[in-house]
């Protein structure tokens, strides 16, 4: 028989060799590989979630905090005189910058005798006037009567 020549390409170039191909062993059935990069990606997916998890947490806890923390509105009803008013009333940080949100005076709320003084100026208590609380609703009714 007779041989195949040798194909020469253009420019008398040297042809390519051809790659051997190496022998692989043979897997066992019950194990299956996974290439590193793999593994990593689903290490990190995994990481990726609890992390998530941790600063939906996080962030919850923080949220429950400020509502404990800071003070809320509330719905008073107050009234001198026969005339009767309702004002939204946010009593500040520590009782600091409690305010009327219809109103420029500086309220003072004392809750366990229930009346309210309005001060027009904080420097004269000849200024203020006191006001009987009939009615202190929560937070609900201030959103309410705000909106």
């Amino acid at each position: 028989m007779s041989k195949t020549p040798n194909k020469q390409s253009l420019l008398g170039k040297a042809p390519t060799r051809k790659k051997t191909a190496q022998k692989r062993k043979p897997q066992r059935p019950t194990q299956r590989s996974i290439p590193a990069e793999e593994k990593t990606n689903i290490n990190n997916g995994t990481s990726q979630k609890t992390k998530s998890k941790k600063g939906l947490f996080i962030s919850l806890a923080i949220v429950i905090v400020i509502i404990i923390a800071f003070p809320k509105p509330t719905l008073l009803t107050y009234k001198k005189l026969g005339m009767v008013s309702e004002s939204v009333y946010w009593p500040g940080l520590l009782g600091y910058g409690a305010t009327l949100i219809d109103s420029n005076l500086h309220p003072n709320y004392d809750s366990s005798r229930e009346s309210l003084y309005l001060c027009s100026d904080l420097q004269k208590p000849q200024s203020c006037q006191k006001y009987q609380v009939i009615a202190d609703n929560g937070l609900f009714s201030a959103i309410g009567s705000y909106f």
